[in-house]
C-alpha cells in the first residue's frame, strides 16, 4: 500500500499549443467566467436552453468549471489559457482569445496596454539596455 494517499498521480499537464512543449502553471489566481444572456451561457456551458433560460433570468451566471489562468512555456514565455472542466473532472486548455477577456472580472487583457499608465513609462519599462555596468 506505498502510495496511497499521494496526489502525483492527479496532477494536470498542460501543453503549448505551438510547439507541444510542457506548460508549468505561475501560480496565477483562477478567474473565473462569467456570461449574462441567454446565447453565451447555451454556447458556452452546454447547458439545455430551458435550464440556461431560468438562470439567465437570475442575472449574471459565474462558470465554475472555465477560468483564466496563466502558464509558461519555456520555448515562447507566459501565455494565458482558458482551462474548462468537463463533468468527468478532465481538464482542458485552449489559448485565451478577446471574448474570454471580456467574460472575466478584475482582469486586465496583458496584451491591451493599461490606459492610467503614460506612454513614456510603458515605452520605458519595455526598452531593454544591451549594457550592464559592474561596479
Amino acid at each position: 500500500m506505498t502510495c496511497k494517499r499521494s496526489k502525483r498521480h492527479k496532477v494536470h499537464r498542460f501543453h503549448c499549443p505551438t510547439c507541444s512543449g510542457r506548460l508549468w502553471r505561475l501560480g496565477s489566481p483562477k478567474h473565473y467566467l462569467f456570461y449574462t444572456d441567454l446565447s453565451e451561457l447555451t454556447q458556452h456551458t452546454g447547458m439545455l436552453h430551458k435550464r440556461a433560460a431560468s438562470l439567465a433570468v437570475k442575472g449574471d451566471y459565474v462558470d465554475r468549471s472555465s477560468w483564466l489562468e496563466e502558464f509558461f512555456c519555456g520555448e515562447h514565455g507566459k501565455m494565458w489559457m482558458v482551462i474548462r472542466q468537463d463533468e468527468t473532472g478532465m481538464l482542458m486548455a485552449v489559448p485565451a482569445d478577446e471574448r474570454d477577456w471580456k467574460h472575466t472580472t478584475g482582469t486586465v487583457n496583458p496584451n491591451i496596454p493599461n490606459p492610467s499608465v503614460s506612454e513614456f513609462t510603458y515605452r520605458m519599462s519595455r526598452r531593454a539596455t544591451g549594457q550592464l555596468t559592474y561596479g
